[in-house]
């Protein structure tokens, strides 16, 4: 390199660099990474992305639940109305046309553990309704429906998973606790501790589990046996109490209601003040006939007088208010089977059929898998003596809801009433001491699907067992039945030890039942014939069921 001593030039023309456009450069370098950075986190979006699409609002599923509600499919209204207040909780209507659905979705309900947890549903979001507007004058007129019909669900006589019970209980040799009586407790009574008297061991818990032998209670294993007292708990006066509170409340708030005065018709009649329910129900229907259908809740009015009519024995004349209200939602199924049930009273047994079968026809044609149109049918056909058709009917309701065991204890006592002995022992066995998912499988191929193959296709689709139904009101019939339909194959080569089941199950009913006299002839019977060896199915007379005019 040669060195001259001259000034080294770093650039072409001499000029220097502009330090303003460098700090430019500089700004926009940093600007850009920290879009970069504000990208990844989420702050900001990429451009050129589409535009959002509109979000639906409260109003537009409030819209489409009406439409459900219209359409008869109430599964479908709740699930809308659910939206609609999941965004906007803060309104009131949304939570009270919620809690109306589903007290009326209750009815069409098979079982009334399932009548009852929906029930609770209803009373939830009615409870929030009233939360939101204390002073809401159709929230308290609703509320007094929600809770009438929670009480009418309290009917039921045992007690369940989650409910709190007082247990009385003596230590068997091995250290167990065998209970000698469990009744529902209130829940001020959790946390003291147990208690000693004399033999007997008494406590309070939550109820965790129930089988047919034990329940777990606060994490204690309860052994049940056949002395065992189940305490029926009813809650019944206590939601009654609520429900006329509330219908005095939404007329407080507005003399004019109509829909409280309805309403509160309809509680009256369950507390047995059938004049006064008239007079009021008739009020609230005079009201809608001059106002017009254009009333919103003109269907409910007309409905539940209806329902009072139907309770004084005035069939006919509850009918004509059913169909008014049929008439404003003609796709109701309960109203077409609340109309079918009372024309069976009438012993109008083609009409009955008819509004029976419009009650299926539409849960045909929406897809709804509900088996109590079918159920109303068999009823009707044994009411009639022809028992082949309603098992047919039955068992059609039976494949719809395999799991239910009242189903197949009505479909138990429809094979009994057909003198079909050895059907009706297999069938009433799932019903009260609950099946396996084998049992329920061969039950379904063999008597619902009529197939030889007892591994057949369409029983296999079903993957759970069948719990059997605590002896109460509503599964006595089943129990008695069973117990006789045992002890008829005293002596059968294919049936040993029946006997024995049979005494299990008469020891439960006199436990429960030995006073009332059909029940306790019933057990006599039985037993009789189980003292005698060589008895045959002949010897067994058909035992005496309770009235019962329900669809």
């Amino acid at each position: 390199m040669r060195l001259t001593g001259e000034r080294l030039r770093l650039s072409r023309n001499g000029k220097h660099s502009n330090p303003w456009r460098i700090l430019i450069y500089i700004i926009l370098i940093a600007g850009g990474v920290l879009l970069l950075q504000l990208e990844k986190v989420g702050q900001v979006q990429p451009l050129f992305l589409p535009a959002p699409g509109p979000t639906r609002s409260a109003q537009s599923y409030a819209g489409e639940g009406e439409v459900h509600f219209s359409a008869g499919d109430l599964e479908k209204a709740i699930g809308a109305y659910k939206l609609a207040a999941s965004i906007e909780p803060d309104n009131v209507d949304l939570w009270y046309k919620l809690a109306r659905i589903q007290t009326y979705s209750s009815d069409l309900l098979t079982t009334l553990e399932a009548r009852r947890t929906r029930l609770a549903e209803a009373r939830e979001s009615i409870e929030r309704a009233i939360e939101v507007d204390p002073e809401n004058t159709t929230a308290y007129a609703i509320r007094a429906l929600v809770y009438d019909w929670s009480a009418t669900a309290e009917l039921k006589d045992s007690i369940w998973v989650g409910d709190v019970v007082r247990i009385q209980a003596v230590i068997d040799e091995g250290g167990g606790l065998t209970a000698r009586i469990i009744e529902l407790a209130d829940s001020a009574e959790l946390g003291e501790s147990m208690t000693e008297q004399e033999t007997m061991y008494i406590f309070s818990g939550v109820v965790e589990d129930i089988s047919q032998d034990a329940w777990r209670v606060n994490g204690r294993t309860v052994i049940r046996n056949s002395q065992t007292l189940i305490r029926d708990p009813n809650r019944r006066e206590e939601f009654l109490t609520e429900a006329e509170a509330s219908a005095t409340q939404a007329q407080r708030l507005d003399p004019n209601n109509n829909l409280a005065l309805a309403f509160y018709a309809e509680v009256l009649v369950d507390m047995q003040k059938f004049a006064q329910a008239l007079d009021l129900s008739q009020r609230a229907a005079e009201v809608v006939d001059q106002a017009g259908d254009q009333y919103e809740y003109s269907m409910d009015i007309y409905r539940v007088y209806g329902t009072v009519l139907e309770n004084h024995g005035y069939y006919l004349r509850a009918i004509e208010e059913y169909q008014k209200a049929e008439r404003l939602s003609p796709n109701l199924t309960f109203l077409s089977l609340s109309i079918g049930a009372n024309f069976r009273r009438l012993r109008d047994v083609g009409r009955a059929l008819e509004y029976f079968d419009k009650a299926a026809q539409i849960n045909h044609q929406l897809g709804i898998m509900d088996p109590t149109p079918y159920l109303a049918i068999g009823k009707t056909y044994q009411q009639q003596g022809e028992f082949f058709i309603a098992a047919i009917n039955i068992e059609r309701a039976l494949a719809i809801d395999p799991g239910n065991p009242d189903i197949y204890g009505r479909l138990g006592i429809a094979y009994f009433q057909a003198r079909n002995w050895e059907s009706a022992m297999a069938i009433l066995k799932c019903a009260v001491r609950g099946c396996t998912v084998e049992e329920s499988r061969e039950s379904l191929c063999r008597f619902v699907y009529r197939s030889d193959d007892l591994e057949c296709e369409e029983g296999q689709k079903f993957d759970q067992g069948v719990r059997g139904l605590e002896l109460g009101s509503n599964s006595l019939e089943y129990y008695y039945t069973y117990g006789s339909v045992l002890a008829a194959y005293n002596g059968h080569e294919d049936y040993p030890n029946v006997c024995s089941e049979a005494e299990d199950v008469f020891d439960e009913l006199m436990a429960q039942y030995g006073d009332d006299p059909i029940v306790s002839a019933i057990v006599i019977e039985g037993r009789a014939i189980c003292a005698s060896p060589g008895s045959t199915p002949d010897l067994l007379s058909t035992p005496t069921p309770f009235p019962d005019e329900s669809s």
